[in-house]
């Protein structure tokens, strides 16, 4: 992957390859068809298991129908959450073959497996318990606490201010996102709060009204710097919001301007960057550990037998070509910010920091 995906497209990754569009999919099921549905059926006390059923197709069927022909004719007590059946409020969010969809959006295909979302305890068959997503929202304090009292209204507030809080603005907390995410099921390995939290809070850290000592401490609990970049979030988000591009990244720049200390390893990418023209793995990890670096001798060996570091190189600070510009380019780049009616707030622009990415607006459409 070479650079950001435009807003929206990381959903398409993969369709074209397995004539997966929604035109494609309806073509696959006349009226008359079957569709062989497998759900898992499991609860607290229970080993889990999966049921199969042959649902007759309807035209325009969506999995949330499929899963009330089961429910009202095969089997009464089949577990499942659904609200508004209009892509609203994000409660039938399920894994349909391994994908995170929202029930009532997602068109049936011809074999559906049917699970719960991962990273969350199941309570019974498809119904989830949202109790860790919603403890670490709270934990996070997604809300605006001004440096200064309300001015009155109208309050002014540009495009290019709101750019990124704006997508956030678009979550209706179903979590797809959050059962997608690899750093999430890696458990408590790490402290990363996930995608679904981080949007929660951007929502209002991405507002410049908000006080930078308050968003500060909410950045110091998300452990953001744990995010791979990885899309998968973005994949799956029914809502087509940006979230790697313009929530996580942004926030990661207010992060390194507020919290330099949780940026250790990216200030040190661009310092070394910026000094050398290439990256060094040697002074990169010299930059970041210290000295704790040499208490692993055997790995430094092998790292080093395998042409992974080299010291000699790293020792004279050998640079390329490509150093003055490299160091041109980042000096252009600042993190910037700037609170509203605040501006002796406004953190100094740190050339350390990342740059801000630019928005490129929705995508929105029907089912996938």
């Amino acid at each position: 992957m070479s650079g950001p995906l435009p807003a929206g497209e990381a959903r398409r990754i993969g369709q074209a390859e397995h004539h997966d569009g929604l035109a494609a999919r309806n073509r696959r099921l006349a009226v008359g068809d079957t569709i062989a549905l497998r759900i898992r059926r499991d609860d607290r006390d229970a080993a889990a298991a999966y049921q199969d059923f042959a649902v007759p197709y309807r035209p325009a069927m969506r999995v949330l129908d499929a899963l009330n022909w089961v429910a009202e004719n095969a089997a009464g007590d089949l577990a499942y959450r659904w609200f508004c059946g209009s892509k609203m409020c994000g409660s039938c969010a399920v894994r349909m073959n391994g994908r995170e969809v929202l029930a009532c959006w997602e068109a049936v295909e011809p074999r559906m497996t049917i699970e719960p979302l991962r990273n969350l305890p199941v309570i019974r068959d498809l119904v989830v318990d949202r109790g860790p997503f919603e403890r670490k929202v709270a934990e996070l304090e997604p809300w605006i606490e001004r440096p200064a009292p309300y001015a009155g209204f109208p309050e002014p507030l540009t495009h290019k201010q709101m750019k990124h809080a704006s997508k956030a603005l678009d979550c209706i907390g179903c979590m797809c996102c959050y059962s997608a995410c690899p750093v999430i099921g890696l458990g408590h390995l790490t402290d990363f709060a996930g995608p679904a939290p981080l949007v929660q809070l951007g929502q209002t850290a991405l507002d410049p009204r908000n006080d930078p000592d308050k968003v500060a401490r909410s950045l110091a609990r998300s452990g953001i710097f744990h995010c791979v970049s990885c899309y998968k979030c973005e994949e799956v988000c029914p809502a087509a919001i940006p979230i790697v591009s313009q929530v996580i990244e942004p926030l990661k720049a207010r992060a390194a301007v507020l919290v330099p200390a949780m940026a250790a390893h990216p200030l040190a990418l661009r310092a070394v960057v910026a000094e050398r023209g290439r990256v060094d793995p040697t002074a990169l990890v010299l930059r970041v550990q210290g000295m704790r670096a040499l208490a692993n001798l055997m790995r430094a060996f092998r790292l080093l037998v395998r042409g992974k570091i080299d010291p000699i190189r790293s020792f004279i600070k050998r640079r390329t070509a490509a150093a003055d510009a490299a160091r041109r380019w980042l000096a252009h780049v600042p993190a910037k910010w700037t609170p509203v009616r605040r501006q002796e707030h406004a953190p100094k622009l740190d050339p350390r920091a990342g740059p801000d990415s630019e928005g490129t607006g929705h995508d929105r459409g029907g089912p996938r």
